[in-house]
């Protein structure tokens, strides 16, 4: 069996066979259960809406929950290829992060306070939804620890702790003593901890989402494939088994968007993968200390990440993010993926070796060069939303919603005005180099420095 191509120095990358796809080892979907879910049937014949949203993850679930609330009257049907959450929104590492979606390059107060007020929104979305509406998703507001592994890595860290208080977020930088009472790791030299970061359970939100929005009045329509969208001033969209029409066309694909002609070559897709142990014994746990229990992330690549789960495991995930030839999607498991991502687990936690992994999985996140989202309005008669691009999306597409419903209101607002929205996506190149770039930029992090800001 081969996972690279003969150029594969270059980067070039040849996913695993689709035997991977039959069986998604995703211990998130083991939480919910999620063979035994409910799946709403398929659409089937021709119909009609005032709104149809493709894609049934966090943007088109927030979407169509902000454009029903603000258009109680309009019919909106929501279209899902698989079940809710079946992508990178049932799948991803579990971090919440208050602050990705901050213009750091604002330098006006007022524009930066609203800045700041769009970054944190979609947290507080999600505490919306589970105070008002009941959700249940193992939130936990317990903050997030970034950690440095060498001594550049300290100098991103104090740059990322001065960025943040420009932004009047507090953070505490941690070294020796007051480092090892929070985590114990032989590798870890030094550690920046700031409140603003939650973890949860993203299969669990999606999931609650989806029975939130159906509760307020939305169609929710799932396996169902779509084939073709034809613009026009009633937009027609194909699936496998019907149509449906609709003036007002929510494009919520994400890293899939391309596959249906739309932001070719500018947004791509790229794999993340993750581990999760066996539950770890008190005394484990006891041996590396974690006692705040904080989403860890570290700066080996654009997504590494480690989180306690809710019943005594370690979420890992990282090590690489891998783009496969040709745009190819995948979300399986690549083990020359995870068995790294095992090995970074037993390096930074040698304390642990022996510990079994009880699943990996893969994720498909979008990539764009730069790393910066877009949400706007496209379409000769300005009637497609969209939005596309997000690489650290839990709440980021929360709030992509959000903008979408203020935009279709015609609102003027922080949202609408926010630097994401309409912007233009750097043109990433043809396909067939993408392989190259992506060699590129892993080689970049590896040998000079990644800060965890954009």
């Amino acid at each position: 069996m081969r996972y690279f191509s003969r150029s594969h120095k270059w980067g070039q990358r040849l996913r695993p066979p689709d035997i991977y796809e039959y069986y998604v080892d995703n211990f998130w979907f083991n939480t919910v259960d999620g063979e035994s879910q409910k799946v709403n049937e398929p659409l089937r014949g021709s119909h009609k809406a005032d709104v149809v949203i493709v894609g049934g993850g966090y943007t088109g679930l927030s979407a169509a929950y902000n454009v029903q609330n603000k258009f109680p009257e309009k019919k909106i049907v929501l279209l899902e290829g698989a079940h809710c959450g079946y992508g990178a929104s049932g799948r991803n590492g579990g971090f919440c992060i208050a602050t990705s979606l901050l213009d750091w390059d604002q330098t006006d107060p007022v524009l930066r306070q609203q800045s700041l007020e769009v970054s944190t929104y979609g947290i507080e979305f999600i505490k919306r939804m589970i105070s008002e509406h009941g959700v249940d998703c193992d939130f936990s507001e317990k903050g997030m620890l970034n950690v440095a592994l060498n001594n550049k890595q300290i100098k991103s860290l104090e740059l990322y702790s001065n960025q943040l208080k420009s932004f009047g977020l507090e953070s505490t930088f941690l070294q020796g003593k007051d480092l090892d009472a929070e985590i114990k790791s032989p590798l870890f030299v030094a550690g920046l901890y700031n409140p603003h970061g939650t973890t949860l359970n993203p299969a669990k939100l999606a999931f609650e989402m989806k029975r939130v929005v159906e509760e307020i009045g939305v169609e929710v329509i799932e396996r169902s494939v779509v084939t073709r969208i034809s613009p026009g001033k009633v937009n027609l969209v194909d699936t496998e088994f019907g149509d449906i029409r609709a003036p007002i066309l929510i494009i919520a694909l994400n890293a899939y968007v391309n596959k249906l002609g739309f932001f070719k070559n500018r947004v791509f897709p790229v794999s993340v993968h993750q581990i999760v142990t066996e539950p770890l014994s008190e005394a484990q746990w006891d041996s590396i200390g974690w006692q705040n229990r904080a989403g860890l992330s570290d700066m080996r690549t654009m997504y590494s990440y480690t989180i306690p789960t809710t019943d005594g495991r370690i979420l890992m995930g990282g090590s690489d993010f891998v783009y496969y030839n040709n745009d190819a999607l995948h979300s399986g498991n690549d083990k020359t993926v995870t068995r790294r991502i095992k090995d970074n687990l037993f390096e930074f936690f040698p304390q642990l070796k022996g510990l079994k992994i009880a699943n990996a999985w893969g994720g498909t996140t979008a990539y764009t060069l730069g790393r910066i989202p877009s949400v706007g309005v496209i379409g000769d008669y300005r009637n497609i939303y969209y939005a596309v691009g997000f690489s650290e999306g839990v709440p980021s597409t929360q709030t992509a919603g959000r903008i979408i419903a203020d935009l279709m209101a015609g609102e003027k607002n922080q949202f609408t005005d926010h630097f994401i929205v309409n912007r233009k996506i750097p043109y990433a190149g043809p396909a067939r180099l993408r392989g190259i770039f992506g060699w590129g930029i892993k080689w970049i992090m590896e040998n000079l420095d990644y800060s965890p800001i954009h």
